[in-house]
């Protein structure tokens, strides 16, 4: 919420400066799905560091344990 609240003004302006405030944020969006403790206040320091949060907040990372565990029940083996 706070990514798009930053640069509200500069989605209502035309021009190439309009598109690079809004590529931007698009950008930021696509940072905050992949690693959402890229961001200032975000991260909860009371849980553990290597915990299931970090699974579960991570898009990438959900994806990968769903392939993995997968993986792991058919038998193969993964590096």
């Amino acid at each position: 919420k706070k990514l798009l609240l930053r640069d509200i003004d500069s989605l209502s302006s035309k021009g190439e400066t309009g598109r690079t405030a809004v590529l931007n944020i698009i950008m930021q969006l696509r940072k905050a799905c992949g690693h959402p403790y890229l961001f200032e206040g975000m991260e909860d320091r009371t849980l553990h560091p290597l915990g299931e949060h970090l699974v579960e907040n991570c898009g990438k990372m959900v994806l990968l344990d769903k392939l993995l565990k997968k993986l792991k029940e058919k038998g193969h083996r993964v590096l």
